[in-house]
């Protein structure tokens, strides 16, 4: 080939490659992104393990109430809006991630009881995917 031939190609190539660098780009912040969110996630789940280690008593789902005054109870129910925040984030850091919704309608199947008569179960704050967790569950 000639100097003419190349010049005449070499934009041809020129945008050939600036695809290619476009793509790779592209690929890299949606492989970013997804590390990100599953990082996020694992930290998320990590501490609410945390807390249930600190109050296995809490995280069985088996506490029940004990009358009117019962301090115990109200730390369940603290413990319970907390375990429900820790799933929402997760769900929203792995929207469409089958293991996360699975180990969450776990977890959630423990405080059945709860999950049936709670308010805050009930509200319309949470995350639509958690909303209809709690709802397969009840």
């Amino acid at each position: 080939m000639n100097i003419e031939t190349w010049k005449n190609w070499a934009p041809i190539i020129s945008l050939f490659i600036a695809i290619g660098a476009i793509g790779v780009a592209y690929w890299q912040i949606l492989v970013s992104r997804n590390t990100s969110a599953s990082t996020q996630a694992h930290n998320i789940y990590q501490q609410y393990l945390a807390l249930c280690i600190a109050h296995p008593e809490l995280a069985s789902g088996r506490y029940i109430a004990q009358g009117g005054n019962d301090f115990q109870y109200a730390k369940y129910t603290w413990f319970f809006s907390s375990m429900l925040f820790a799933f929402e984030q997760i769900l929203e850091a792995k929207p469409n991630d089958s293991k996360w919704v699975e180990t969450i309608r776990f977890q959630l199947k423990r405080h059945q009881p709860h999950l049936i008569k709670s308010s805050t179960a009930d509200s319309n704050q949470w995350h639509e995917a958690l909303k209809k967790i709690i709802e397969e569950i009840k």
